[in-house]
């Protein structure tokens, strides 16, 4: 699906003029976020919430306040590219997961962009590894990295999403190292025999 002009032209425009300085891009969660927003600003308003009580407090039980009984996911975080239907007690299972396994990430954000129905988001997240990842052991080691994700409201309420993250970033700083896959031979009818 494409973005409207709208939302790209919203975020072109906040980029050309060079609102975000590298600095920015990794400030402490004191800073406050560059906001662009035309149009809407209900829907900005709703995501400052949503960033308060859900992504900072992570207040599972509010979800439905912010997010339709069922949210079109095309989220990008565990490589898929699969559109996903997903239910708001997923997502609330979800955060009361993240609170309980890791209470201390902080979620930063340096530039929010709303334009009609949408508001994207550039985020830092500020973690330590206390659970593992992809199967290995925690590092206990601590990461930041970035996440963008991009939301749709209807009447108020998120509808739908796009996001992702850095993550061969934090398997840097956790110290994995990652190998290619060995490469499989061609087929002999491939090899001209």
């Amino acid at each position: 699906m494409r973005l409207p002009m709208p939302v790209v032209a919203a975020t072109l425009t906040v980029l050309a003029a060079g609102s975000i300085s590298a600095q920015a891009a990794d400030a402490p969660a004191a800073n406050k976020p560059t906001i662009a927003c035309q149009g809407n600003e209900k829907n900005l308003q709703t995501y400052l919430q949503i960033h308060k009580v859900l992504f900072s407090d992570r207040d599972s039980s509010r979800v439905n306040e912010f997010y339709a009984p069922e949210v079109l996911s095309h989220n990008q975080d565990s490589g898929g590219g699969v559109t996903s239907k997903v239910k708001s007690s997923q997502m609330a299972a979800m955060w009361a997961a993240s609170k309980k396994n890791n209470p201390e990430r902080v979620l930063a954000d340096d530039l929010i962009i709303c334009a009609g129905d949408y508001v994207t988001v550039r985020t830092m997240v500020h973690s330590t590894d206390k659970i593992g990842l992809d199967g290995h052991p925690p590092t206990g080691k601590p990461f930041s990295v970035s996440a963008i994700d991009i939301y749709r409201f209807e009447n108020g309420k998120v509808v739908e999403r796009w996001g992702n993250n850095d993550t061969v970033s934090i398997y840097r700083q956790l110290g994995y190292t990652m190998t290619p896959p060995a490469a499989v031979p061609a087929p002999a009818a491939a090899r001209g025999k």
